[in-house]
This record gives structure tokens, C-alpha cells and sequence, in this order.
């Protein structure tokens, strides 16, 4: 119990330290307060703010609906067919506790146990989010693959070169588990656990069973594939349409290179909802491509404010409660 408080004790820590310590290199020089950062990074009227922030809402709300399409095809393909409401009900309830609990893989576990009630094999479910997870995974590395071409022209080969290996890494490891040898390689992994515990092998295995069914049938690989691209692609979208308002001009292809770098950055554990981590991030890797740090910090904020938005939608289903679902045929 102790043990449990330290840890959330030090991540609220990283957290609130993170947020003051870019509060003050934000700050434009001579001013101190938030009202003088948000008014120098603001070049939009409230009603044009408010709508650029309509839309970023709805181009968020719309990657959890392309997110829950993706699971119920995953599930399906395995034999766990979910009626598609409890899925999108379970994904924006996930966005809650991905705000409040450390790491963003807090939501994977709540669509897990979500799952679970309605279908009745964990270990099952447990393989179908593992490959959701990979195939986003994926569909990161292949928007790194994009913008590499799309760097400025003084932009050194190093980095270019990163960026083109670490996507071309990204976007083809997960596939390997698909692979015969890759899910071979899988299962004697689980059969490994046994010597740890027998319930951690069964489960394993039956995780590795699932995944090894929905990677037969290609066309539907193919399908969550192109789905994870688009759930992937809106929140980058959505962080665009933000910035709208703001004193930036910063191009396109580097919104497309730092925000699924961040979204990465907060699946450590190392931070409440990757509060903290995720302003950090955004005034160091934009400032380093030309936005000024207070515009990158209110472009961080209005990012979490979509964010808060729907996890507070998300509490409230939650709140509400659910009654057990049949499953889909």
C-alpha cells in the first residue's frame, strides 16, 4: 500500500514539476501569470478559437470511433463478435483513465476487462489488444516513413536517416508476429512461462491462439491496418486544427513527426495522464522547428483541454454503469 502511494506520489511530482518548470521557460520575458501567455500566443477571436476547438474535438471523438471499428474487426476475426456501441462506449470511457492513471495503456486494460464480461476469455481479449496495439504501432512507424521525405531541405542526413529507419523498424516489426516464425516464436515463450506458473502459460497461449486466427485472414489485417492510419492520423489532425489560432506557421510534416513522438512518450509510466511529459515535449520539439515556447505550451494546453473534454465524457458513462451485452452475430 505504501509502496503503491510513493509511486503515485512521485508521478504526481513529475507531473506538477513538469508543468511548472515549462510555465517558466514559456513565459515571455518581464511577465509572469498564466493571462499574459495565453494572450501573447492568441492571434484568433474567441469565436474562431471556439470553433478550431469544435473541430479538434470531433476529429478526436472521431479516431475513438474509427479505434472501437478497428477492435469489433479484430474480435470478430478471433470469434468474439461485440455489438459496436460497447466497444465505443468502452473506448471513451478508456480516454478517461488514460487522463487520470498513469500511462496511456490504462485504457487498453479497462477495454480488456470491458470485453471480458461479454465474451468470457480474458487471455483471449488480452491477444486481440495486443495486435490492436501492434497495428498502431505500425501505423506510427508508417507516418514516420511519410514525413521523412517531407523534412526540410537543411535538414541533416542523420536525422534523416533516423527517422526513416526507426519508421521502417516501427511499422514492420509488428507484422513479424504475424509471421509464422514470429508467432512460433510466441508460443514457445508461453510454453516457457509454464516454469513460472501454469496460469500465466495457459494464458499466454490462448492470447497467442488469438492472435495467430486474426492473422489469417489478411483481408481483415489489411482493414484494421488501414483503420490504425486513420486513428492514428486524427489526433494529428486535431492537434493541427488547435494550433490554428495560435502565433505559429509551423508546416504540416513536423505535426506529423512529433505528436505520434509524444503520444509514445506518454505510454511511460512516468507521469499522471503524461501530464507534465506531454508539455515538455511539445515546447521543446516544436521550439526546436520555430514555434516560440509560450505558443507550444498553450498549443499543449488546448491539446489536454480536448482531451479532459472527453475523458469527462467518459466518467460520466462510466458513472452510469452497463448492463452485460450479448454478443453480436
Amino acid at each position: 500500500m505504501r509502496r503503491g502511494l510513493g509511486a503515485f506520489a512521485l508521478r504526481l511530482a513529475v507531473a506538477l514539476g513538469g508543468l511548472t518548470l515549462v510555465v517558466q521557460l514559456a513565459m515571455p520575458s518581464g511577465e509572469s501569470g498564466l493571462l499574459p501567455l495565453l494572450r501573447s500566443a492568441w492571434v484568433a477571436s474567441a469565436t474562431e478559437g471556439w470553433s478550431w476547438f469544435a473541430v479538434a474535438a470531433g476529429l478526436f471523438g472521431a479516431s475513438y470511433a474509427v479505434g472501437a471499428l478497428r477492435f469489433k474487426d479484430l474480435l470478430g476475426s478471433a470469434g468474439m463478435g461485440l455489438h459496436y456501441p460497447t466497444l465505443l462506449r468502452a473506448y471513451i470511457i478508456a480516454s478517461f483513465f488514460n487522463l487520470v492513471l498513469p500511462g496511456l495503456i490504462m485504457g487498453d486494460v479497462y477495454r480488456l476487462a470491458d470485453a471480458r464480461r461479454d465474451v468470457g476469455s480474458g487471455a483471449r481479449v488480452l491477444g486481440i489488444v495486443v495486435l490492436e496495439r501492434l497495428l498502431g504501432f505500425a501505423a506510427l512507424g508508417s507516418m514516420a516513413l511519410l514525413a521523412a521525405p517531407m523534412l526540410p531541405g537543411e535538414t541533416p542526413l542523420t536525422i534523416r536517416a533516423g527517422v526513416a529507419l526507426l519508421g521502417a523498424g516501427v511499422t514492420l516489426g509488428p507484422f513479424i508476429l504475424l509471421t509464422g516464425r514470429g508467432q512460433a516464436l510466441a508460443r514457445s515463450l508461453g510454453q516457457y512461462l509454464r516454469r513460472l506458473s501454469d496460469r500465466a502459460s495457459k494464458t499466454a497461449l490462448e492470447a497467442v491462439a488469438a492472435i495467430e486466427q486474426a492473422g489469417a485472414q489478411r483481408a481483415i489485417i489489411a482493414r484494421t491496418f488501414g483503420l490504425s492510419l486513420a486513428n492514428q492520423w486524427l489526433p494529428v489532425l486535431a492537434v493541427v486544427a488547435l494550433a490554428r489560432p495560435l502565433d505559429t506557421d509551423v508546416a504540416f510534416h513536423w505535426y506529423a513527426v512529433i505528436i505520434p513522438f509524444v503520444t509514445l512518450a506518454s505510454l511511460l509510466p512516468i507521469s499522471i495522464g503524461g501530464a507534465g511529459v506531454r508539455e515538455a515535449l511539445f515546447v521543446a520539439l516544436f521550439g526546436a522547428v520555430g514555434m516560440r515556447p509560450e505558443v507550444a505550451f498553450v498549443l499543449s494546453l488546448s491539446t489536454l483541454a480536448v482531451a479532459l473534454a472527453w475523458g469527462s465524457i467518459g466518467l460520466l458513462l462510466f458513472l452510469s454503469g452497463r448492463h452485460q451485452q450479448p454478443a453480436a452475430t
